[in-house]
């Protein structure tokens, strides 16, 4: 699988958002969140289980804990996605993924507020006040039992149609 290609990426922030497709509750909240991103950046999602999720876990060698939601921050600069000229060290083809700036856990939970309509960004700030090792512990033990409580799925559940996504 060429990353690059499969992700779609454009100059500017790029947002995708790597989360459990068969946790029902989380995709309660991914649905929540396709709802209320309207404007730039469009936040992309890929279900950790997807080819897309089991790509960039292996690229960046994330975890592969179902339990751990992560968010993927590009910044890509104008150039990036333009084919190289001849006299460039580096041909288009084998070019590199740029780094992204990576959430996960409470983290990426919070981080992805930022980018949905208003009122949801104040949340962000709210929630950043609480220490991350007290976020991390609830958001641990909400994970933990989030099927026991929510119930999941035998297959990973695709996003509401028409939005952009890569699961």
């Amino acid at each position: 699988m060429n990353i690059i290609n499969t992700l779609k990426l454009k100059p500017g922030l790029n947002v995708i958002v790597l989360y459990d497709g068969v946790c029902n509750i989380c995709n309660l909240g991914i649905q929540f969140a396709m709802k209320r991103n309207n404007a730039l950046p469009i936040v992309y999602y890929a279900s950790l289980q997807s080819k897309l999720g089991l790509s960039l876990t292996d690229y960046y060698n994330l975890p592969k804990d179902l339990s751990t939601s992560v968010l993927l921050k590009y910044q890509i600069p104008n150039d990036f996605l333009q084919p190289h000229n001849s006299s460039s060290s580096i041909p288009n083809e084998v070019a590199q993924l740029p780094q992204p700036e990576l959430f996960m856990k409470s983290d990426a939970s919070i981080e992805l507020v930022r980018y949905l309509d208003n009122p949801w960004p104040i949340t962000y700030y709210i929630a950043k006040i609480i220490p991350r090792s007290l976020r991390d512990k609830i958001y641990d033990r909400f994970a933990r039992d989030r099927y026991q409580n929510f119930g999941k799925t035998e297959s990973c559940q695709m996003p509401i149609p028409g939005n952009n996504n890569n699961s």
